[in-house]
């Protein structure tokens, strides 16, 4: 019998299952990523519910739609990588969960910059996306660079680290189950929030600024902010995110095991006849 369980899945099932796990994770937690991105920008925070939720539109199918691209894309590169035909060692996933990541930053950079004008300064999709493209491609993937690394440690973090820290708490501890998971995704969330939040911060400040009238770019937008806070301002929001991820991290991995088997019960089914 061949591969059954989550190895088995297609790349358009793993988008199926990455896109119903993006859009519960954004809408349970839209208002940290709110806070998150206004405490990046030196913004006030508001706890009027149609502030903190500016953006969710375009936020959901952001998330629904680059993690339903990250899931086939790493599974891709992950049987580049193996041939197809092994299990990949835990630095080889860490390895594909990155370059996944990476590549899919060129889908999600344009949509969060709709949204983080949308959070900024009110207005809908339609107009802020016409005047993003009516801008050309140099306003259209303003932020890209940092928003590539940062979506690969992220991509790792979620797809690969997660697991991985999960897997050696069992072995090192024996804790088992809900436990294990969990306390793998807090690890790995605050690893992954940590080593990607000043490339974060220095995208959404390039963001907010689409016009460009106190940051040039990537390059320009880190002096400034030096210049400004020292290292600690690129942590900016960095209690904000971590907290997020380690929900995210949760909620995408929990949703995902729980979800695959309802959506594609054939591949989940044991050589005895019995469900996995």
């Amino acid at each position: 019998m061949g591969k059954t369980g989550m190895a088995s899945m297609s790349p358009v099932q793993n988008a199926v299952v990455g896109m119903s796990a993006g859009c519960i994770e954004i809408v349970a937690l839209q208002p940290m990523l709110y806070c998150k991105n206004a405490t990046q920008q030196n913004l006030p925070l508001s706890l009027n519910p149609a502030v903190l939720y500016r953006g969710v539109v375009m936020s959901a199918t952001n998330m629904s739609i680059i993690t339903g691209v990250q899931f086939p894309l790493t599974g891709l590169i992950s049987n580049a990588i193996s041939g197809g035909g092994r299990k990949l060692t835990d630095g080889e996933s860490l390895v594909a969960a990155f370059a996944g990541g990476t590549i899919s930053a060129v889908i999600c950079s344009p949509m969060e910059l709709v949204m983080i004008q949308q959070q900024k300064n009110g207005g809908s999709i339609g107009h802020h996306g016409t005047r993003i493209c009516g801008g050309g491609p140099s306003m259209l993937f303003r932020g890209l660079t940092p928003t590539m690394v940062r979506e690969g440690i992220f991509t790792m973090g979620y797809m690969a680290l997660g697991p991985v820290v999960s897997k050696k708490l069992t072995e090192s501890t024996g804790v088992t189950g809900f436990a294990a998971t969990f306390g793998g995704c807090s690890i790995a969330g605050v690893i992954a929030a940590s080593l990607s939040h000043p490339f974060d911060t220095i995208k959404t400040v390039v963001q907010g600024d689409v016009d460009s009238k106190t940051y040039k770019g990537p390059g320009h937008a880190y002096k400034l902010l030096l210049e400004e806070g020292g290292p600690a301002r690129f942590f900016s929001g960095w209690a904000w995110r971590t907290s997020r991820m380690i929900g995210a991290l949760f909620i995408i991995g929990q949703v995902k095991v729980l979800l695959a088997p309802r959506l594609f019960p054939e591949l989940f089914v044991e050589e005895d006849g019995t469900v996995q």
